[in-house]
């Protein structure tokens, strides 16, 4: 039995279970970082942009520590293989990652919960999204206060000889799980209810519920989680807590993939444009980027207004251009064609219009112009 313990190994199962996670946080928040860089100044760096980054650093941090640490003092073996310093060696890491965990996990929903607040400019949502934030900042102070008191003193968590009194961790480990999920269901729903009321098309609501829905996902992996959470309590913590340590990495990625996701969709948005663009035979014109204003008639002295979805960044007004006689301007009572479109852009929040006119006289001058609307719902 115990020479089947000495060659059992999870370790391959402990590499990949927080490799792919590494790789996919830093990635997502990569590409979030490369966006706002190359977009226009003003809209370099939000409060959002700073929480995710600030998450994505705690959350690589907390799955280098267990791939590193972990890994190099027994984390994937059975514990009864391993020696006293390096049982001691792995709680302390384990001890030291749960707080990174704890606090990335954190700065994940305060960032998710700040661009609800940017891009969803509704009274009463803000009201709740700041109520929503207030319970994860009392939320993780608590855990962290636990945490601090786990075990008087702190030593005994890790240390058997050192004689101390410990809070039940197994306890711990159901109220941060449980709670954590409640709070990712509330969190993920929200926008929900807002982007269904949005006079825009079902297409548009549709994709939009799809990119804040995937973080029922992550739902998913908190739930899962509370299956391992008996590991906690196992006296073979090394080798049951691997399921444990490893959702934990994945919940970590998938909250910040979703909280990247509503950024970074345009990049794969605009490459899907520029190839269908390129096999068509349809003629070009010239676009005006993120809603600025076409340099030639926009002063240079008027700031640029905020950054629009590039699919409507283009109005048009039609002038009529002719002699000063009466009879050269279209009659005001005759009928003029006009389309309408509509769009919302996920990162103002706007309802955009773009207003088209037909029957145009062949001597008309065009000229190129902005128009967006912001649609507040009322109850």
């Amino acid at each position: 039995m115990t020479s089947s313990q000495e060659t059992a190994s999870r370790v391959p199962l402990v590499i990949a279970g927080y490799a792919v996670p590494i790789a996919g946080m830093v990635l997502s928040t990569g590409l979030r970082l490369f966006v706002k860089f190359t977009g226009p100044t003003e809209d370099h760096f939000h409060a959002d942009d700073y929480l995710i980054t600030l998450a994505t650093m705690l959350e690589v941090a907390y799955s280098i520590v267990m791939l590193v640490v972990g890994v190099g003092h027994g984390f994937g073996k059975h514990a009864a293989t391993l020696s006293i310093h390096d049982l001691e060696i792995f709680l302390k890491c384990d001890y030291i990652a749960s707080h990174l965990y704890n606090v990335g996990l954190a700065s994940v929903k305060l960032g998710i919960l700040a661009l609800y607040y940017r891009i969803f400019p509704i009274p009463w949502f803000r009201k709740t999204i700041i109520g929503c934030a207030v319970f994860v900042g009392l939320w993780i102070t608590t855990i962290e206060i636990f945490m601090g008191l786990l075990c008087r003193p702190l030593e005994a968590f890790w240390d058997a000889s050192v004689k101390g009194t410990c809070f039940n961790s197994s306890a711990l480990s159901y109220y941060v799980n449980t709670s954590n999920m409640i709070t990712d269901i509330v969190i993920f729903a929200l926008p929900i209810g807002v982007i269904v009321r949005l006079r825009t098309s079902l297409e548009n609501k549709i994709a939009l519920c799809v990119i804040f829905s995937i973080g029922f996902i992550t739902c998913g992996i908190s739930a899962a989680r509370l299956a391992f959470v008996f590991a906690q309590s196992s006296s073979d913590i090394t080798w049951d807590g691997v399921d444990l340590g490893v959702l934990s990495a994945f919940e970590s990625f998938g909250g910040i993939l979703c909280a990247n996701l509503p950024i970074i969709y345009r990049i794969f948005k605009q490459a899907a444009q520029k190839v269908s663009s390129g096999g068509s035979s349809a003629p070009k014109t010239t676009r005006v980027q993120y809603g600025r204003e076409s340099t030639n008639y926009a002063s240079r002295s008027r700031p640029r207004r905020t950054r629009l979805s590039e699919t409507f960044s283009e109005q048009w007004i039609q002038l009529q251009n002719g002699s000063t006689n009466d009879s050269q301007y279209p009659d005001p009572d005759s009928t003029t064609d006009f389309a309408v479109q509509k769009a919302v852009d996920v990162e103002t929040g706007m309802e955009l219009v773009r207003v088209s006119t037909s029957n145009i006289p062949s001597n008309a001058i065009t000229v190129q112009r902005e128009f967006h609307q912001m649609v507040e719902t009322r109850r």
